[in-house]
């Protein structure tokens, strides 16, 4: 069985903006939203790297990464963390690319720089129950 529940399946695919939160080699955090988080099967999620380079200098000295989901209305997320692996080419690169050409909201965004694929290693209610 996978880290992904149907019901945090379900929030990622309703609730967006996504927040990623990384850090550099030392510890200096970034949060950065991201609007492109998909989930790429039970244990995987995927997001754009578009126009985010203190993202991607973070991720390519530190592949930890947080991902934090969150209905703010019903007070119920959730927060995967996990590696990052930054893709510049291939299936799931070319899968993003031609999901953001079909969306309207993101269709005229420049193509991403990478995606990054994160193997979840843990995920967590919040707030805590």
């Amino acid at each position: 069985m996978g880290k992904l529940t149907e019901d945090m399946k379900e929030l990622i695919k309703d609730f967006m903006p996504a927040y990623v939160a990384t850090a550099d080699k030392n510890g200096k955090p970034n949060v950065s939203p991201k609007g492109s988080v998909r989930i790429l099967d039970d244990d995987t999620l995927i997001f754009a790297d578009i126009l985010s380079p203190n993202t991607r200098a973070n991720l390519e000295q530190n592949p930890q990464v947080a991902i934090d989901v969150v209905n703010a209305k019903g007070m119920k997320g959730y927060q995967f963390k996990g590696n990052a692996e930054l893709l510049s080419s291939g299936d799931i690169y070319d899968m993003m690319v031609e999901g953001l050409k079909s969306n309207p909201a993101t269709a005229k965004l420049p193509p991403p720089t990478y995606v990054v694929k994160v193997t979840i290693e843990e995920a967590l209610q919040q707030p805590a129950q």
